[in-house]
């Protein structure tokens, strides 16, 4: 159905794809892996017609095309569903269905037909949701299956999808694999982008491997391992994480008492050592994000105190906590950690109250410094952040922590959007972190990367901390059954 050949595109000079080929066969779900930077999203931006191609050429039913913008792209049936959804919170489910072609009668909006249309796109897909429900109501699992529905609706032939997953738990990541599983059946082809590999061999019937815009392989996914997918990706084996650091723990950094906000958390209390790295379990919703971003000041609470090295310290603001020393690495580094139509240098010094001026000579020799240290892929300095890959834009949102020189760490989903190497790379820093002293807290869904990187896990249920468990006894069967309520609180694991 759509064949590249040759494909070619650079930004600024720097070249993003190098003669790349890719073909997707009608009904297939093709997954599109490949490390930060390797240039997934700019080929399917092409595919979309969001960006046009320097060179080479786009086959379309064995017919050259010329994409040069998304309504092309959706006038050949090509439609993409984003990481961040494209939605009209405010507008019905049936109204962001039919977004710029409702259905007319005499010139006026058809309401019943519009209604009638959207609920028999839901169910196709297996779903049946209320088409005058505003969306804003919605969550983002049913958001989701709105913008596949108004695919649909456009006649989709080819749906694109990126990362499709990251915000979703486990029961919603199933149910989108479901939808999948209808839409192949539907004869609609997919192109499907994710870090998370397991998921390409659970949906895809294809996959194509990217590395540093360069084509390495297609094949089908009975052809091809776990680990060779890794090596194709990232031209190697990936490192190592880190080992935990319970034999360095020192004294305590940070002890946070009775922390509550209604409906969100409730009474959490917990300390963090020196060397230690801290990780915080438990199902979407817990309240992990919640707690950690009121410790930093980011959100208000209805009680609760901190201590710093033992003395009571007030935390109001973030402005408080960056003065005192903690730093926080959100979960979404693009709307809470970076500024992204600026360049890297002005991002790296966010933080660096001390520096009058962002662009002092100091604080470029102390980026560029940065930038070689974390191994941050970037042109020069100038370069704007929002052309750098995910992992490296994470890498900034550390690295400005490091040049302001706090003592706490708080990673709110390290590894979310990022590729295995990057990932590594950044649970080594983690490493490196607390061996230097630090205190580290790492929340994340990921229970594999709590494992490799936590001294101690606190898992946390329905915003209260169900139990605590120390390296030694800490497996993903404990931490899902206190994650799920199945143990009663209190401290798990204990040799006592």
């Amino acid at each position: 159905m759509l064949r590249l050949e040759s494909v070619c595109k650079s930004f600024c000079g720097v070249a993003v794809l190098r003669d790349v080929s890719f073909d997707l066969r009608a009904g297939e779900v093709h997954a599109l892996a490949g490390a930060n930077g390797a240039g997934k999203s700019t080929l399917v931006n092409i595919i979309s017609g969001v960006l046009t191609r320097d060179s080479g050429t786009i086959l379309w039913d064995g017919q050259p095309v010329d994409l040069k913008s998304p309504r092309q792209g959706r006038d050949l049936g090509i439609s993409f569903v984003h990481q961040e959804l494209a939605l009209v919170p405010q507008l019905s489910v049936g109204e962001n269905i039919f977004l710029g072609r409702h259905p007319r009668r005499r010139g006026l909006v058809a309401w019943d037909r519009m209604h009638t249309r959207a609920r028999e796109l839901l169910a196709s897909l297996g779903h049946e949701l209320d088409p005058s429900c505003p969306v804003g109501e919605l969550g983002i699992a049913e958001q989701q299956l709105v913008e596949i529905a108004r695919a649909l609706a456009f006649e989709a032939r080819l749906i694109i999808m990126d990362e499709p997953t990251a915000p979703l738990s486990g029961a919603e990541t199933s149910r989108l694999f479901r939808i999948i599983a209808k839409l192949r059946e539907l004869g609609v082809s997919l192109v499907y982008i994710t870090h998370r590999l397991p998921e390409i061999f659970e949906v895809a019937d294809r996959l194509t491997v990217l590395r540093d815009g360069r084509h390495v392989r297609t094949c089908a996914k009975s052809e091809i391992t776990s680990g060779e997918l890794v090596r194709d990706m990232i031209g190697g084996a990936a490192g190592e994480a880190p080992v935990g650091a319970a034999s360095r723990r020192g004294r305590e950094l940070l002890r946070v008492e009775g922390f509550t906000r209604a409906g969100e958390f409730d009474n959490v209390s917990f300390s963090v050592h020196a060397g230690e790295v801290l990780g915080f379990a438990g199902l979407v919703g817990a309240g992990r994000t919640e707690l950690v971003e009121a410790i930093f000041g980011y959100r208000p609470r209805d009680a609760g105190q901190v201590w710093l090295d033992g003395r009571r310290v007030k935390i109001a603001s973030p402005f408080d906590a960056v003065r005192h020393g903690l730093a926080l690495v959100p979960d979404d580094r693009k709307r809470k950690g970076l500024v992204t139509n600026a360049s890297v240098e002005f991002n790296l010094g966010l933080t660096s109250h001390k520096h009058v001026l962002l662009r002092s000579m100091h604080l470029r020799d102390s980026a560029a410094r940065t930038v070689r240290d974390l191994r941050i892929k970037v042109a020069d300095l100038d370069q704007p952040l929002a052309t750098l890959s995910g992992g490296n834009q994470q890498k900034v949102v550390l690295g400005k922590w490091l040049l302001a020189g706090a003592r706490i760490y708080l990673f709110d989903e390290p590894a979310r959007g990022i590729d295995v190497g990057a990932k590594a790379e950044i649970h080594q820093i983690i490493g490196r972190l607390a061996a230097g002293g630090a205190g580290v807290v790492v929340v994340s869904s990921e229970i594999d990367e709590i494992l490799a990187v936590a001294d101690r896990v606190l898992v946390m249920h329905r915003g209260r901390i169900a139990g605590e468990l120390e390296k030694e006894n800490a497996t993903e069967a404990r931490i899902v059954e206190l994650a799920t309520g199945g143990v009663s609180n209190g401290r798990c694991g204990s040799t006592d």
